[in-house]
């Protein structure tokens, strides 16, 4: 805990990303035939430069579609072969639930806790399985996005606009992506233009004198595609202080491209970059006392963030297609000026190239045994420029790593997968991380056992080892923090496919855990005792016929630090409710969604700093959402936020709300197969 106060991570681009691998649904029934839940698929869940395709339409658990909601064909791993507990949400469930923020979207999952700093554009930071921010490992399109500051990742401007899908894999995946991926990973990714060319716009306008603006332009075929988007949001915002009136405004830009070209069929090259630019209103978080304990209190403080996200990479097909090469370099770049009594500026950049490789082996296209074996090289380069009075410094460090991966499938029934992976570092120890995992579909076809065991390592961040400021000094003898976890689950399918209900424990172990000591001058140390962190984790989905679908997720977690302290900002319940109706001629949507977050203990300061423990009483909110398509690529939308009015905080002194809101906007889409003047109407004329 380095940090006080919202922050941003930033990371250069210089990784060069590839992989040279060699590999090698239906929609959902009309109101008169037998309705069926749409298929899942993972993509980011193994080391395979190219998974296997599928054409069933990703479903994230705990989320609903509309069963008459047509198929996306998508590349990845059906969730069946997949050992680890994953769930997927899909650019039609964004669109459902009129999800602005990916952070409201992760709301929804099982195993997945947020906490929200005040208004957009504050601190908002999410933790899966009961583990920090920083043990969940974040990537946009691949590229790691997790600050080399303080390790974590904050979610507070990332917007949804141009999200196609989101993953979350749970548990430990170091084996997989090394450093970070303690408690699992959360893999982001945005749109990248196929089909004919199509514009989209969105206007939008609400409560709290909100605005948003955004444009879209895709297109492509087999031979080169691409995707331009640009966002702009505003918000007047709301007084985060439990007291006082001073409205704490948040604006952020964002534009994105991403695309590529074919070589040849068998070569194609790939490119992403992303920019977001945020200044958000704060207040001074010890600028009171608030029954007895220090809170935030107005102040005129100001910050600015910026990230910066870029990719490219080369993939190389054999003429089988069963061994496939992928080269790439990647980078992200953070920067965070804080305005406030003390200037701060805080840059840290990431870069990473590396070469990856699948070969496919089996007997025959149908041999009933196949194994995918993947490995990688990569060597990844870290920066910290920290520019707090009186100090300046600079740091930078390098990471040299090996992994590799064996995923067999085994009479179309029994799926295992091997991973481990060797970390070589200049500043601290080297480390060795794996990971085990297996699928088997009982026969029958209604139950599917699943389950993984692995390790996890998170090396302390340059800030942690050598960063500076007035309220904190760096501990360059800090250990890396360790963690083993495993789960197995059961999933079970009901009423011939309608109904699909997975029931997964979870446990794991973290040693060395880096904590703060805020005795004599505040630092960090080790812990002296194991964290111990297991829970269960539940969640269904029901279609209850082709108009109305009906999903629901609940975690109970227990989550104990340095021996028997309850962590902060983990609550032992939560859960999530949504049920959504799609008319038969597909113009109507009407989604509802409601979510539960049980009390949990916040940490907070005495007048002498002495640290104590509250409780964050739980709260409901619902969001409900509605749109209408008035004609061909004409769509008007409207959504009510926090239906019941609930007033909470899920940091201590900080409101996460203001109320219930309202937000109404309209769609326009030109081009495309269904927009103005799309090619459904040339085919009708």
């Amino acid at each position: 805990m380095p940090f006080y106060g919202p922050k941003r991570s930033e990371l250069r681009l210089i990784s060069l990303a590839s992989i040279l691998a060699l590999a090698s649904g239906t929609p959902a029934a009309l109101a008169q035939q037998p309705v069926a839940l749409p298929g899942v698929s993972v993509t980011g869940a193994t080391l395979d430069v190219k998974p296997s395709a599928s054409t069933a339409q990703p479903q994230a658990a705990g989320e609903t579609s509309s069963p008459s909601q047509p198929q996306e064909t998508v590349d990845g791993i059906p969730i069946e072969k997949v050992g680890s507990s994953v769930s997927v949400i899909t650019r039609a469930d964004i669109e459902r639930q009129q999800i602005r923020n990916v952070a409201d979207a992760l709301r929804s999952l099982p195993g997945v806790s947020v906490s929200q700093s005040g208004t957009p554009g504050n601190v908002t930071v999410v933790r899966i399985r009961g583990g920090e921010s920083k043990h969940t490992l974040v990537l946009i399109d691949g590229v790691e996005v997790n600050s080399t500051a303080d390790g974590a990742f904050d979610f507070s401007n990332l917007s949804a606009d141009d999200v196609q899908r989101i993953e979350v894999l749970r548990g430990p995946q170091s084996g997989l992506y090394g450093n970070g991926a303690l408690g699992g990973v959360i893999s982001i990714t945005t749109s990248g233009g196929r089909g004919p060319l199509t514009l989209r716009t969105q206007v939008e306008a609400g409560s709290l004198g909100t605005t948003r603006l955004g444009a879209q332009l895709s297109g492509g075929n087999a031979n080169a595609w691409g995707s331009i988007s640009a966002t702009a949001y505003r918000t007047s915002g709301f007084n985060i202080a439990t007291l006082g009136d001073e409205k704490d405004g948040t604006r952020i830009g964002t534009y994105a491209m991403k695309g590529g070209f074919a070589l040849s069929p068998l070569v194609k090259v790939e490119g992403s970059f992303r920019e977001q630019n945020t200044r958000a209103g704060y207040d001074d978080g010890f600028g009171m006392l608030l029954k007895g304990y220090w809170a935030p209190a107005d102040a005129p403080y100001t910050s600015d963030a910026r990230l910066r996200v870029a990719s490219l990479g080369l993939t190389i097909d054999n003429p089988s297609r069963t061994w496939t090469n992928y080269v790439f370099a990647q980078g992200t770049e953070t920067l965070r000026n804080d305005y406030s009594s003390i200037y701060t500026q805080t840059n840290s950049q990431m870069g990473k190239f590396g070469y990856k490789s699948t070969v496919l082996i089996e007997d025959s296209k149908s041999a009933p045994v196949r194994h995918y074996v993947t490995t990688l090289v990569e060597r990844r380069t870290e920066v910290l420029d920290q520019a707090t009075y009186p100090a300046d410094p600079h740091h930078a460090r390098n990471r040299n790593s090996v992994a590799g991966e064996i995923r067999g499938e085994y009479f179309k029934s029994l799926f295992l997968g091997v991973n481990v992976r060797y970390d070589q570092n200049d500043t601290t120890e080297n480390f060795t991380t794996w990971n085990v995992n297996g699928s088997y579909l009982i026969p029958g076809g209604v139950f599917r056992l699943h389950s993984s065991v692995g390790t996890g390592v998170k090396y302390a961040t340059l800030y942690d080892l050598y960063g500076y400021s007035q309220y904190f000094t760096a501990n360059p003898n800090l250990k890396s923090e360790q963690s083993f976890g495993y789960d197995v689950g059961l999933e079970t399918k009901l009423l011939g496919g309608r109904a699909v209900v997975d029931v997964t424990y979870f446990h794991s172990d973290l040693t060395n855990e880096i904590i703060y000591n805020p005795l004599f001058t505040p630092t960090l140390v080790n812990a002296t005792a194991a964290s111990l962190r297991q829970g269960v984790e539940v969640a269904g989905r029901y279609a209850l016929n082709a108009h109305i679908s009906l999903g629901a997720a609940y975690t109970y977690l227990y989550a104990r630090e340095n021996g028997n302290i309850q962590e902060v900002r983990r609550p032992p319940h939560q859960g999530r409710f949504d049920v959504n109706y799609a008319s038969s001629d597909k113009r109507t949507n009407v989604n509802l969604g409601v979510t539960y977050n049980g009390d949990m203990k916040d940490i907070v300061y005495d007048s002498g700093f002495t640290a104590a423990y509250v409780t964050l009483p739980s709260y409901w909110n619902a969001r409900l959402a509605a749109s209408y398509k008035l004609e061909r690529g004409v769509e008007v939308f409207g959504r009510i936020e926090n239906l019941f009015n609930q007033h909470y905080q899920e940091v201590y002194g900080y409101n996460a709300t203001a109320g219930t809101t309202a937000f109404a906007g309209v769609k326009l889409t030109f081009g495309g197969e269904d927009g103005i003047g799309g090619t459904a109407v040339r085919k009708e004329k």
